[in-house]
């Protein structure tokens, strides 16, 4: 039965996750459930639009460009039809779920809105059960696999896993898709490790895009905070991780590394340029004894690491510049201070650092942190000495107003990357 506002699912995955499969097999349910579908590709008449009418009801809209508005004007038209119980949207195996979130919950002005004809409900993520640990640990960027997205400059250097990771981290359901093309234990392993970067994501298993229509239509689940709160390390971060520090019986644990006192930053710079077999996926903050003002912040996912400025410390800013009128903002602050508050020598610097891992050894990588901190006779010494310490990081801009409270913000900006 059509209802307005119609509920869109927005499917995500790798290229070559099985999608499309998905799209073809929600098409033809058995069950009358009435959906128009979107898919981003070259339509075959070279028209901008091409729909193409199925018998149990559903459509297909194909167009031929992947902008945000022709996917929005899409949106609105099949809508405008009042005849359908749902809507589907097909991304391309490189989109970035989160931005499509931001447009379409949000919109740029008001007339960029869905005007009440169609809202978000379920952001679901395809994982191909059989390449996926192979994807995952690879270094490969996008224009190493002949990816790169079309108009973006030399500047976009994602890699696969990044990819992956982002469209992991933001959704609401996974379908662990070609599970008959993987062995029973590697697809444990999978459903084991996606469960670690999102321990929020409803789990389906797949074959040929074949899942219950309700995992995946009309299921009310897309929030956006919840949504992109999702993340596995966030909710350890959080202390809201629903599984114990230890790991499960495929190895995938969890360690946090916590502390009050500067990296020595020619010291970390080694560490994060050595391999890192064990870890799946580390986020957080971190302190360098010469740049006591700034935070830095620290993305890894599978082979790729990436580092940058979170932004300021509260303990670097004038008392005057703190907020006065956001008291969750300024419970924050105090929640984090470190000793008296009046002494802003560390205030709230600090390590905090997540790492997801298979087979995860807490004491080792608690001793490989803490030989990175400044020794006793290094802290002695006092921040003046720092800041001649060899620093091979490269430099940070960062604008006045960014502070490392925004959690989920730092590693997108000016950030420096490696590989392992």
């Amino acid at each position: 039965m059509n209802q307005m506002p119609l509920p869109i699912t927005v499917l995500s995955g790798f290229t070559g996750a099985g999608k499309t499969t998905l799209v073809d097999a929600l098409l033809a349910n058995a069950a009358g459930v009435r959906i128009g579908a979107v898919t981003c590709s070259k339509a075959a008449s070279g028209a901008d639009r091409e729909t193409t009418e199925l018998p149990n009801g559903c459509l297909l809209l194909t167009l031929g460009s992947r902008s945000m508005q022709a996917l929005e004007s899409a949106i609105n038209w099949i809508a405008e039809q009042q005849r359908f119980d749902a809507i589907v949207v097909e991304t391309s195996g490189i989109a970035e779920p989160m931005t499509i979130a931001e447009h379409l919950a949000f919109g740029d002005d008001d007339d960029a809105t869905l005007a009440g004809h169609a809202h978000l409900d379920t952001f679901v993520t395809v994982i191909d059960a059989a390449s996926f640990l192979r994807d995952y640990a690879s270094a490969d960027s996008l224009a190493e696999r002949g990816l790169s997205p079309e108009g973006h400059d030399d500047e976009d250097d994602r890699t696969v896993v990044e990819t992956l990771i982002e469209q992991i981290e933001f959704c609401d359901v996974i379908v662990i898709n070609k599970i008959d093309l993987a062995s029973a234990d590697e697809i444990e392993k999978v459903a084991r490790i996606l469960h670690g970067l999102n321990p929020r994501a409803l789990q389906v298993r797949a074959q040929s895009g074949d899942v219950p229509i309700g995992d995946v239509l009309n299921t009310g689940r897309f929030d956006f905070d919840a949504t992109a709160s999702a993340p596995g390390w966030l909710a350890i971060l959080n202390g809201e991780h629903p599984s114990a520090d230890e790991p499960d019986a495929f190895g995938v644990g969890h360690f946090v590394y916590r502390a009050r006192r500067p990296f020595h930053p020619e010291r970390l710079w080694n560490l994060l340029h050595q391999e890192w077999p064990d870890v799946l996926r580390a986020k957080g903050f971190f302190w360098l004894a010469t740049r006591s003002d700034v935070g830095g912040s620290l993305s890894q996912a599978g082979g790729t690491v990436r580092h940058g400025p979170a932004g300021l410390w509260w303990a670097a800013q004038d008392r005057s510049e703190w907020p006065t009128d956001d008291p969750e903002l300024e419970a924050e602050i105090v929640a984090e201070w470190y000793g008296d508050p009046d002494d802003n020598s560390i205030g709230d610097r600090r390590q905090e650092l997540v790492l997801i891992g298979l087979n995860l050894d807490p004491a080792v990588w608690q001793d490989r942190f803490d030989a990175c901190l400044l020794t006793d006779d290094e802290w002695a010494r006092g921040p003046d000495a720092w800041r001649s310490f060899a620093d091979p990081f490269p430099a940070w801009e960062v604008e006045d107003h960014d502070h490392e409270h925004d959690h989920d913000h730092g590693p997108d900006c000016d950030c420096d990357d490696h590989r392992h």
